[in-house]
């Protein structure tokens, strides 16, 4: 298997959708986008990438701040009352067909259960080593106003105190 080296997923809101692309170099980022699926709410934050006559808006992702994640929820075909095999569909409507001892059952449905997500709801950025010189380190984030007795370096040099 040949592993995936960009992610690139659509987000929308009541205005439009865009394009949002988490390259190989972004490390955990990337996979984070991986595992989102469809109905999560999140806040996307990276350059953007002009549209041109071949390519959509995009955003080159620098770090993605999930706010909501949807129930993920898979559906299997039931088993076989008679031999304990998993039945195949016949079709839309049709039921369900057991390979194995040929019974046929028109009123079973698929069975649907809640997969556990990995993922969490906060803020991920990109990994060290593709950070722009200018982007925040997570380990500084909630600590913008920390000093509350604001005290100049040198007095009366470029302070308005």
């Amino acid at each position: 298997m040949v592993p995936l080296r960009h992610v690139i997923f659509s987000i929308e809101d009541e205005t439009a959708e865009v394009d949002c692309a988490a390259y190989e170099p972004t490390g955990d980022l990337r996979k984070t986008a991986r595992e989102l699926i469809v109905g999560d709410e999140v806040e996307v934050y990276g350059a953007v990438h002009k549209a041109t006559s071949t390519k959509s808006l995009t955003i080159n992702l620098e770090k993605i701040d999930i706010l909501t994640l949807k129930q993920k929820t898979v559906s299997e075909n039931p088993v076989c009352p008679t031999c304990g095999k998993h039945l195949k569909s016949m079709g839309k409507n049709q039921g369900f067909r057991c390979e194995k001892c040929g019974g046929k059952y028109g009123d079973l449905k698929k069975n649907e259960s809640i997969m556990n997500r990995a993922l969490k709801t906060g803020l991920y950025v990109t990994s060290t080593r593709s950070q722009r010189h200018l982007t925040k380190p997570l380990r500084r984030y909630g600590q913008e106003k920390r000093c509350a007795d604001h005290k100049p370096l040198i007095n009366g040099w470029h302070s308005p105190f």
